[in-house]
């Protein structure tokens, strides 16, 4: 790891460029709402996410998920 003077980093400039990003569609406006009417808004409920591509040998499959998931069957 590189140690960089206090007298350096005064001249560090760059990072990234958020005005260029789009806004975000995540939002809801709250600021007409109490404190306590905004931490009673429900969220919406976020959609499940897809399974994730398994294969033979993988990493869930060495800590014997897959023996767990066979057993499990009632």
């Amino acid at each position: 790891m590189k140690i960089i003077a206090y007298e350096l980093l005064g001249g560090v400039c760059g990072g990234m460029r958020w005005e260029d990003l789009p806004p975000s569609t995540n939002v809801e406006d709250r600021r007409q709402l109490s404190r306590r009417e905004s931490l009673r808004v429900r969220s919406r409920p976020v959609p499940p996410s897809p399974p994730a591509p398994r294969f033979p040998g993988d990493l869930p499959s060495q800590l014997g998920l897959d023996d767990l998931k066979r057993r499990r069957r009632w």
